[in-house]
């Protein structure tokens, strides 16, 4: 009975970190390796903090393409870096992210908290399906990771980012 018993504990466990590592490799996001386009002394500067994902990388590069005839400085940075920031530092920050359980992660959570005065400049986009969530103060948009529907939300971050910086 306790061999039976052992057995069954040990099966369960190797399902369990079988279906854990299956997860991690399906749905984690890549780190976004920082970057910057044009020059840091231009007077207008836009920060993007990012997940890396195919769908999240294509925003930012939808974002940036769309700005590069204009006199902008945007840094590229990965989210989970955000308690590095000064925001004083920024004309308008994008924070691309996922959200699980309809609530930002710890980290972008804190970030909010930690500048409750500077939430005018903050656009965040959320992945976390179709479900419409929002924050208080914050401009948030949410929406589906879906590849197809990236030019839809490159235009509503670019039109969020012009009420900003214009």
């Amino acid at each position: 009975m306790k061999r039976m018993l052992k057995i069954v504990v040990i099966s369960a466990l190797v399902l369990f970190a079988g279906f854990w590592i299956w997860y991690e490799y399906t749905y984690s996001m890549d780190t976004v390796i920082p970057f910057e386009v044009n020059d840091s002394n231009l007077k207008t500067k836009v920060l993007i903090a990012s997940q890396g994902s195919k769908f999240k990388d294509s925003l930012v590069q939808g974002v940036l393409r769309h700005y590069k005839k204009d006199t902008i400085y945007f840094k590229v940075i990965d989210v989970y870096t955000l308690f590095t920031v000064n925001v004083d530092k920024w004309d308008a920050l994008i924070i691309i992210n996922s959200w699980e359980y309809g609530s930002p992660p710890s980290n972008v959570k804190k970030f909010i908290k930690n500048h409750p005065d500077k939430l005018d400049k903050l656009i965040i986009l959320s992945t976390v399906g179709s479900s419409n969530i929002a924050l208080k103060d914050v401009d948030v948009v949410s929406g589906e990771s879906i590849i197809e529907k990236a030019p839809y939300y490159t235009d509503v971050l670019v039109e969020r980012l012009n009420k900003i910086i214009k």
